[in-house]
């Protein structure tokens, strides 16, 4: 091996690749906790888990995506590709599950829409759509989807490194040669928990991404702060059919403008001219391509609505402070549901912004219950909030260059 390889990570991803269980999967993570990877060796494991499954080559079509590093509030993963799609772009999205409403989560709540396709019908798709969102499983980066799903579930997430390789195998099986990356910084975040942490990662991501011949960006955005106040699997249906009929509040439009900054990053452009109409048509031209039922999207998202009877009010006056990974945490143990991968149980709306003056009695949230033990619920719900100092906020940054 090169000096950029080291013989103890090489064989250590080698056991993993030749015999996938927990004790390799341990093994492998534990080393990149402790030691991390080169670029040489993330490329490789990157190339090996893309290569575990089926791969995708649109010979001279230049294809592009904007994933994320994960986190909640944020529609990035939702909203960007039908920008990315009005502006000429052609997406190939391969996704894993999110906490608490990845993109393919919320998509997977439309009746009929298939986000497990084969290849034949990845293909048919992308040519006759020109976008297509479906997930990391058996057939493509079956490796990938293991090792994720193992790092979930065993509080590993956060190993920038292991972050890399997973996010680029799934450009790479795809084909995709030109990418941004929303990455949500915060305490919990799984690609820097600070804002320097997050930029060294981003910058890694784009020379990583760069040998392999994928032209990148990252957003650097504030994973602390709700990025828009719908957050759970229907409230995500929701709150694009609040965009698609002009009933956006201020704070979703706002994060919508930051979804179409990202865009037109990545595709090179300064402006574009789009009606909400474009949107929804865009959206709707996807549901129907995977198979999906559009009547569902209309019908899931008013049922959230109705479902919202409940509210959680301010106990005094003062500034709001959310604490957004206890409203996480909260809904994703409830989600959990081994006959429904993607079960949808609640969600919340928040009606109230964090670092921002709210009066006493005022509605902080409202949020859907459909499970026994409301209360309990609601009592882990309200911890989430604490009323006292205000916060600052971090704007949007843009890493374009992967040299230190």
């Amino acid at each position: 091996m090169s000096s950029n390889f080291s013989d103890d990570a090489i064989s250590i991803i080698e056991a993993f690749l030749i015999d996938s269980n927990d004790q390799t999967m341990s093994d492998l993570t534990n080393y990149c906790k402790e030691y991390d990877l080169s670029d040489s060796e993330i490329i490789f494991l990157a190339k090996a888990l893309a290569e575990s499954g089926t791969t995708i080559n649109f010979s001279g079509e230049n294809i592009c995506d904007i994933p994320s590093t994960g986190g909640p509030s944020s529609l990035s993963t939702l909203l960007c590709p039908l920008f990315l799609k009005l502006l000429g772009n052609k997406i190939l999205k391969l996704g894993v599950p999110g906490r608490p409403a990845g993109g393919i989560d919320v998509l997977s709540q439309i009746e009929g829409y298939n986000i497990n396709p084969d290849l034949s019908e990845v293909e048919e798709w992308f040519i006759t759509n020109g976008y297509v969102h479906f997930l990391a499983n058996q057939e493509f980066t079956p490796l990938d989807s293991k090792l994720f799903s193992y790092r979930k579930n065993n509080n590993s997430l956060d190993v920038p490194c292991l972050v890399i390789a997973s996010l680029l195998s799934k450009k790479i099986a795809v084909g995709l040669n030109i990418v941004g990356l929303d990455v949500r910084v915060g305490k919990f975040g799984n690609f820097g928990r600070t804002l320097e942490e997050a930029r060294k990662n981003s910058i890694r991501f784009v020379r990583v991404a760069a040998l392999v011949g994928i032209n990148a960006k990252c957003f650097i955005t504030n994973g602390m702060i709700a990025q828009q106040p719908y957050i759970g699997r229907g409230e995500a249906l929701l709150a694009l059919y609040k965009i698609f009929t002009k009933q956006a509040c201020t704070h979703l439009e706002e994060h919508l403008s930051v979804c179409l900054e990202m865009s037109l990053s990545i595709s090179g452009e300064k402006s574009i001219n789009f009606t909400t109409i474009d949107i929804e048509n865009a959206f709707i031209e996807n549901i129907e391509v995977q198979g999906g039922n559009k009547e569902s999207f209309y019908t899931v998202a008013a049922n959230i609505s109705r479902k919202h009877i409940y509210n959680i009010y301010a106990a005094t006056s003062g500034f709001l402070s959310i604490d957004l990974y206890k409203i996480r945490d909260v809904i994703v143990s409830m989600q959990s549901d081994e006959a429904n991968m993607f079960s949808d149980t609640c969600g919340v709306i928040l009606k109230a912004r964090s670092g921002h003056f709210i009066t006493e009695g005022a509605i902080i949230c409202s949020y859907r219950y459909e499970l026994d033990l409301r209360a309990e619920f609601e009592i882990k719900l309200n911890s989430a909030f604490d009323i006292s100092e205000n916060t600052e906020f971090l704007n949007i940054e843009i890493i374009t260059d992967g040299k230190i």
